[in-house]
């Protein structure tokens, strides 16, 4: 069971690579902070998506899995056009409008780490949710973006003394923070499953 989710993440970042490398990836400093504009994004692939037949169960579903264990593998791409991979904690906002701000995920770490660059270079990213024992996993294929002031009001239930105190030793002048917002979603776990013939996951778009 574990190594069919492991052929399903590989061929997610296949996938994931080949978009972004036909797209360009973005200029550098395209990534935009709290005070600019979101670069923009490429249009979602819809004719390779298998879309939900049931858009509500799948959104639910992955909402469940996230909410279950929120560690999740955080795809970016490098200089190389390498995909890179490491462990993050997705975190969500509480009260979301929109199905989009339901799914959309930040990410709390340090100036320094590598993703920061890359993301730089290349806002596209994915992430990785699964859980081996109900043989589920979601994928979130989204645009990145790195704040830098941590007094904007979005971030702020983020922010208590403890985790400032952890990942910004020079707060505020250290502080960034990443947020994802999802272009599209994908899952696969019991009652959703794949295609039977294409094996792709069930795919949600969110409307911009």
């Amino acid at each position: 069971m574990k190594r069919t989710l492991e052929r399903c993440v590989v061929a997610a970042v296949a996938a994931f690579v080949a978009i972004g490398a036909a797209c360009g990836g973005a200029p550098d400093g395209g990534v935009a902070t709290t005070s600019g504009t979101r670069a923009s994004a490429p249009a979602v692939p819809r004719s390779e998506l298998s879309l939900a037949r049931d858009t509500a169960a799948v959104l639910d579903s992955a909402d469940a899995l996230i909410a279950r264990d929120s560690s999740a593998g955080m795809v970016t791409v490098d200089e190389s056009n390498r995909p890179r991979v490491r462990s993050v904690r997705a975190f969500r906002i509480k009260h979301p409008a929109t199905a989009r701000d339901r799914f959309t995920v930040f990410i709390l770490t340090r100036p320094t780490t590598r993703k920061i660059d890359q993301i730089a270079k290349n806002p596209l990213v994915t992430l990785y949710f699964n859980e081996d024992q109900r043989a589920t996993y979601a994928t979130i294929m989204g645009r990145a973006i790195v704040h830098r002031d941590p007094h904007d009001p979005r971030l702020r239930p983020f922010l208590d003394s403890a985790t400032v105190k952890f990942f910004w030793p020079a707060f505020p002048r250290d502080f960034v923070m990443i947020e994802v917002t999802p272009d599209w979603l994908e899952f696969i776990g019991p009652g959703l499953w794949n295609d039977p013939d294409t094996w792709r996951p069930q795919a949600v778009v969110f409307d911009r």
